[in-house]
């Protein structure tokens, strides 16, 4: 799900400026990767603007009708997956959620990155008085030092689509054993769940800041199908002066997915969800449908991937 990091400070050049930053790490899987750019308006609708505690970006209406802005309280007990320091979210009401997600879940959290890592220490501290061996296992800061690293190392590289499995498997050398030798994209918050795979990289800049887009789908504790009830645009970006972490997570479909609820879906999942997510039989099932989604138009989507690109794009971190 996610991961963590330990006191190391590197001085990474990320989105154009040098940033000194703790350790970090990832995984995610082949695409069409672009050099970070700004998103030029693909189509001219009505747009709106939202400005909340410091953070500001313009959406297209078609996204929904408005934003919800809303202060999230800090969470600094219980397992990773729950651990954040308070922090501002935005929901875009009415559009539709992935299984994944909470009704209640924000779809756009921006963190101060120290308040987060230290949400993570003081949580893992906690955790650790519990267990009597091994007490440095706890240590959850680590493990978000490690997300940190290895979104810095990927915004500084850009790999390309062919390039970028290699990339994080490098990148997550050290963890190869904890993600049973598959790597993940970096990913805070820490889900507690594994991305069935990754596409369609895109690389973005914003007003102060860069991250990149991809499309996934989480495995809770089996594996799945790919379905629209699953499939989700996500985003992790970092500010140029490497104090906020911006988190995105959308829900968007593909015409030629099935839903959870089709009986072919529902007859494969209870046949396969013991398959192991790197066996053979998974992955062989996995690479036609990260093709077809790799090339896909981006306005084929639900919504078009290019208006929550623009959402990012337009985004200004400037927290009060």
């Amino acid at each position: 799900m996610k991961r963590a990091i330990v006191p190391l400070v590197f001085l990474f050049l990320t989105c154009g400026i040098a940033v000194a930053v703790t350790r970090l790490l990832v995984h995610r899987e082949p695409s069409q990767s672009v050099l970070a750019k700004p998103i030029s308006d693909p189509i001219a609708k009505r747009t709106k603007t939202v400005s909340y505690k410091g953070v500001s970006f313009t959406f297209d209406t078609s996204l929904a009708p408005d934003v919800k802005s809303e202060t999230i309280p800090a969470s600094i007990e219980g397992k990773p997956s729950d651990i954040w320091p308070e922090h501002p979210g935005f929901t875009l009401r009415g559009s539709p959620r992935s299984r994944a997600q909470s009704e209640n879940d924000p779809q756009i959290r921006v963190f101060s990155i120290a308040k987060f890592r230290k949400a993570f220490s003081v949580a893992g501290t906690e955790y650790a008085k519990s267990v009597v061996y091994p007490k440095d296992q706890w240590d959850w800061a680590k493990d978000f030092d490690e997300e940190v690293r290895v979104l810095h190392a990927l915004l500084v590289k850009k790999p390309k689509s062919d390039e970028l499995k290699t990339f994080l498997a490098s990148a997550r050398a050290s963890e190869a054993q904890k993600f049973d030798d598959f790597p993940q994209m970096p990913f805070l918050p820490m889900w507690e769940a594994s991305q069935a795979f990754f596409t369609r990289p895109q690389f973005i800049n914003f007003k102060g800041g860069c991250g990149v887009f991809f499309l996934t789908q989480w495995n809770v504790s089996d594996t799945s199908q790919i379905t629209n009830d699953g499939l989700d645009y996500a985003f992790q970006g970092i500010t140029d002066n490497g104090q906020y972490y911006i988190y995105a997570e959308f829900s968007v479909t593909a015409p030629f997915l099935p839903n959870d609820n089709d009986p072919e879906v529902v007859a494969w999942n209870e046949k396969n969800y013991l398959l192991p997510q790197k066996s053979k039989t998974y992955q062989d099932y996995l690479h036609p449908i990260v093709a077809k989604l790799q090339a896909l138009p981006a306005d084929q989507f639900k919504p078009n991937l290019k208006l929550l690109e623009q959402l990012i794009s337009s985004m200004e971190v400037r927290p009060n």
